[in-house]
């Protein structure tokens, strides 16, 4: 009788296979886990005093930076980033500066977090720098020690040297490098803010030791901060554009370590891409902690100037009406697989600008993102 044989190692393969599946442990399946989240934080900034007289007091929103605060401690924010503009400021008086960052500090603001012992990482605003009452350079800066006394480094921060330290800093928190640079300590009599091509300023608002933080990130994802913007708008156009030296090189330095942009001076919620080359960053901005809003429009060259290098800016969302303004904070939630995601959480009053009515609108997620729209 003829048989038809199978050769042996398909027979075997054959064999092999179906003991597996009979002890159920021939699936092949490699469908990836999906990413779980590792930590959230919240970002806001430029909190200094707008609205009518009992909205604010000393140089602080405090009725809309404290419903931010209890609303990042009901979120169980994990820290809180805060680039700039906390108060006023611009006083010739370190003491009375001293004040207004009290207040900030105090019941009215942000005490709830500290309560909560949820650490609040800040940079330098302009209006702690005080540039528009003394000009750009200013080494008897009266703001330079109250700053340092009342917003010490936080345990497990690294500081640069030199004129920057205790300004500039970072951190790692789980798989997240965070990198805050100083935008005012390298300024010299020479600075203009009113500059834009190629070589303005060049390392005025950006220090080496920053960039080098940048560079050498080994974190699954980076976050930059610093108070002023990449891009001009008309609202501000004295922004990192005046140093597009140190910008473009940031921009290269975050394309490189999965990096994301965190900024303010601009009285808005922002999003948008910067790029350099095949370098392509997310910036937010969230100018949004009570000193109202601007009304965003692009920058036109006739004001802000000349640039010829190869960055560009593409919007991709603003949230901004001086008539009404929408106030708020951004929290984003950082995932294993390096990606995040964002919801702007927002209010407005019921009143806006009066003198004496501060109730406010329920605090809702009104925008979401995420760093794949970038």
């Amino acid at each position: 009788m003829n048989r038809r044989l199978f050769p042996r190692s398909s027979t075997l393969s054959a064999v092999l296979s179906l003991a597996l599946l009979a002890v159920g442990c021939g699936s092949t399946d490699t469908t990836p886990s999906a990413p779980t989240p590792t930590f959230t934080f919240g970002f806001v900034n430029d909190s200094r005093a707008s609205g009518g007289a009992a909205a604010k007091s000393n140089g602080v929103s405090t009725v809309v930076m404290n419903a931010i605060a209890k609303d990042m401690v009901a979120q169980n924010v994990a820290l809180v980033v805060f680039p700039g503009d906390m108060v006023t400021g611009e006083v010739n008086d370190s003491a009375l500066l001293g004040t207004m960052f009290d207040t900030w500090q105090g019941a009215l603001a942000v005490k709830p977090l500290y309560d909560a012992k949820i650490p609040i990482y800040t940079t330098r605003g302009n209006h702690e720098y005080n540039p528009l009452t003394f000009g750009a350079a200013n080494p008897a800066d009266p703001s330079l020690a109250t700053y340092k006394t009342h917003f010490p480094l936080i345990a497990g921060t690294t500081s640069a040297t030199g004129a920057e330290a205790g300004l500039t800093y970072s951190f790692t928190y789980k798989n997240a490098k965070f990198v805050a640079f100083d935008q005012y300590a390298n300024r010299t009599a020479s600075f203009n803010n009113t500059l834009y091509a190629a070589g303005s300023n060049k390392g005025q608002m950006m220090g080496s030791w920053a960039l080098a933080e940048v560079r050498n990130s080994t974190a699954g994802v980076t976050f930059v901060m610093s108070h002023e913007q990449l891009w001009p708008s008309t609202s501000h156009s004295d922004c990192m554009a005046n140093d597009p030296d140190s910008r473009d090189a940031l921009v290269t330095a975050m394309g490189a370590v999965n990096g994301t942009f965190l900024t303010g001076h601009d009285h808005m919620l922002l999003t948008g891409t910067v790029k350099n080359g095949t370098a392509k960053v997310p910036m937010i901005i969230a100018g949004t902690g009570g000193g109202g809003n601007y009304d965003y429009a692009a920058c036109p060259a006739a004001t802000c100037g000349a640039y010829s290098g190869p960055a560009t800016f593409s919007l991709l969302k603003a949230i901004s009406l001086s008539t009404n303004p929408t106030f708020g904070w951004v929290l984003v939630t950082v995932y294993s697989d390096n990606t995040w995601k964002a919801q702007f959480r927002s209010f407005q009053f019921n009143k806006w600008n009066d003198a004496t009515d501060v109730s406010l609108t329920p605090i809702t997620a009104s925008y979401s993102f995420q760093s794949s729209d970038f």
